[in-house]
């Protein structure tokens, strides 16, 4: 009876998505000029796998390339076993970069950016802010 230890073991990488915590801005994003893709833009191309995984990864055709026809951005994205999934992961990382490269300061990305950068340094005010006040209260309450 022979157990192989690999079996056990689960390795899954996390597809990095374009549109994490969208509800968490909601209000304050403005989402009006964010791009649409029409598929008269868009080349795709499924070519094979590369990397870790052996003889399966480099046999099987789940990569997908997408090129913007217009722009001529190309996005290639092999994140997971699935072409289903590749070709969502690409699709969004594609609109992502066409909302930097026509939108600019107003993408999406760019909102969120500067957002958290507002919280983050309202964040710090508030910290220095008590710090200042337990250093004045330890100052005022001395032991003698």
């Amino acid at each position: 009876m022979s157990v192989s230890w690999w079996h056990s073991i689960t390795f899954r990488r996390q597809p990095i998505s374009v549109f994490l915590n969208i509800y968490k801005y909601k209000s304050s994003i403005d989402y009006s000029k964010f791009p649409k893709l029409e598929k008269k833009d868009i080349e795709e191309q499924f070519i094979q796998g590369h990397g870790p995984g052996g003889s399966n990864v480099n046999k099987s055709t789940n990569c997908v390339l997408l090129k913007h026809l217009p722009t001529g951005i190309v996005v290639k994205c092999h994140e997971s076993r699935l072409l289903q999934e590749n070709q969502k992961i690409a699709r969004e990382r594609l609109l992502s970069k066409l909302d930097e490269h026509y939108n600019g300061d107003m993408s999406v990305a760019a909102q969120k950016k500067r957002i958290e950068k507002k919280k983050q340094i309202a964040r710090d005010s508030k910290n220095e802010k008590l710090r200042q006040l337990k250093k004045q209260f330890m100052e005022n309450n001395k032991p003698e």
